[in-house]
């Protein structure tokens, strides 16, 4: 994104933004703690690997639970960090000093609830590792579908408010 001539670059907090940070940091703590108070009484071998028909296909030690943890903390937090920065956001549509507080906002909205299906994803995942069942064979079509109309609700906003 080009830096707009007398345009100050800072973004208000919304509602919405508020609302999935709290979301977020509460499912972020709250899988933690689940994993935390239940991991002695997981099995040695746990399933580490799903085929997108949903069924494991790849076990590896009850430790790996921690990695897939982890990567849910590192994602959370860096798409955190980016939201911070909103000059380095790309905006499909031309930025001006007119719509660029309406753009800036709907862009941080697309992030913030991108976020929010990230880790409701990696929790599902977690929970489901734990459990040492199988995914539905929906899973992934239904994943892909609510990913896909998240980005196209907030890209169609996007154009509407140039």
């Amino acid at each position: 994104m080009e830096m707009i001539e007398g345009c100050d670059c800072k973004v208000k907090r919304t509602r919405l933004v508020r609302t999935v940070d709290w979301l977020c940091g509460a499912l972020l703590i709250g899988i933690t703690v689940w994993v935390a108070c239940r991991y002695a009484a997981l099995p040695d071998k746990i399933p580490t690997h799903f085929g997108a028909d949903g069924v494991i296909d790849g076990y590896g030690g009850k430790s790996m639970i921690w990695g897939l943890l982890a990567s849910m903390w590192v994602f959370v937090i860096v798409m955190s960090v980016a939201e911070l920065f909103p000059i380095h956001w790309n905006v499909p549509v031309k930025v001006t000093k007119e719509n660029h507080s309406r753009m800036m906002t709907l862009t941080w909205h697309f992030i913030s609830t991108t976020k929010l299906l990230v880790a409701s994803l990696f929790a599902c995942v977690v929970i489901m590792c734990m459990r040492g069942e199988n995914l539905s064979a929906w899973f992934m079509p239904i994943v892909l579908t609510v990913f896909f109309a998240n980005s196209l609700f907030w890209v169609i906003r996007l154009f509407q408010a140039r």
